[in-house]
């Protein structure tokens, strides 16, 4: 069961927002040797879940593909206080990429347009090459 939230909750209503707008986020995964692995991300949020484009063949798609569990992490905020941790479980689907193209492929060039330039890779580009699509679904918000 996904984690449901509240809009009314002062918390919850700043988290979505920032789900909304901030563009890294950390995801962590248990690593092979049993230590934790963590890496920046870019993602977008749709309603309930984390979509986190990949190269195929990262640590933490390998890490995921072993043990589901996830950590999907924002930084701290400007005054360092806003900590955002959503735990869950990620489904990792291969070669999804220029799938999900045309479902969020506007939605993520209006975010990463400009690191996408700085990168010189187009949006067809960055769907080919981050074909390893991961969905983090939240079970639960660690948040204040």
């Amino acid at each position: 069961m996904s984690f449901v939230f509240d809009p009314s909750n002062e918390v919850h209503a700043r988290v979505l927002a920032r789900l909304e707008s901030e563009t890294v986020a950390w995801i962590g995964s248990n690593g092979r040797d049993g230590y934790p692995h963590a890496v920046p991300v870019w993602f977008l949020w749709l309603g309930d879940r984390a979509v986190v484009l990949s190269q195929p063949e990262t640590a933490k798609v390998r890490n995921l593909r072993a043990d589901p569990r996830v950590l999907l992490h924002l930084e701290a905020g400007a005054d360092g206080e806003q900590l955002a941790v959503l735990r869950g479980v990620a489904t990792v689907s291969d070669g999804a990429g220029p799938a999900w193209l045309d479902r969020i492929g506007e939605r993520y060039q209006d975010k990463y347009d400009e690191w996408m330039q700085r990168l010189k890779l187009s949006l067809e580009d960055m769907f080919t090459s981050y074909s390893t699509v991961i969905e983090v679904v939240p079970h639960k918000l660690i948040a204040w």
